[in-house]
């Protein structure tokens, strides 16, 4: 009670907004990027702290990261996004184990694991378009290793491609 914000830990500022979003008790919380700031042991408190209160309290998040390993930790479903479109949806464990989406399968090789291995970094290809005025049909036609004419004018749908997945791909395929 004596302290201002500023003179709070990350962690303690976490906690703080998960109290303050708590109060009201909602059945969603919106976490966007709230463990990006953390160092990893505090990080991995709060994110256990999330689970527990979704257990106890029978929460549902809609939990927004760019850190994979965090998202595969906490999600129960995962929806991959590319320049504002969905491009891929599926259970967690279902798109680690074999993504669809060209764009899927390149983040989730280049994310960062414990295996010890040698390993080349290879970039997507190409700049990211602007937001702004993106490429006509598939927005990840220009970097994808895929692409092929009717990338290039069509805009592929969100079809379902499995059990619970789904992909915006011309090329995806059927998943059993």
């Amino acid at each position: 009670m004596q302290r201002f914000p500023h003179q709070f830990s990350g962690g303690q500022r976490a906690r703080i907004g998960i109290a303050r979003a708590l109060a009201v008790q909602p059945e969603l919380i919106v976490c966007d990027e709230s463990v990006a700031a953390l160092d990893v042991s505090v990080q991995a408190q709060v994110l256990n702290l999330f689970m527990r209160l979704r257990q106890e309290l029978n929460l549902t998040y809609l939990f927004i990261s760019h850190d994979l390993g965090v998202v595969q930790h906490i999600s129960d479903r995962v929806v991959i996004m590319y320049l504002g479109r969905v491009v891929e949806s599926a259970p967690t464990e279902a798109l680690f184990a074999s993504p669809s989406h060209p764009y899927t399968i390149a983040l989730l090789a280049e994310a960062p694991s414990l295996e010890v291995r040698k390993k080349a970094y290879v970039s997507i290809v190409g700049e990211i378009p602007s937001p702004l005025s993106p490429p006509p049909g598939c927005h990840f036609h220009p970097r994808c290793p895929q692409a092929q004419d009717r990338c290039r004018v069509e805009r592929p749908l969100l079809r379902q491609i499995g059990v619970q997945r789904w992909s915006a791909c011309h090329f995806s395929p059927e998943v059993a």
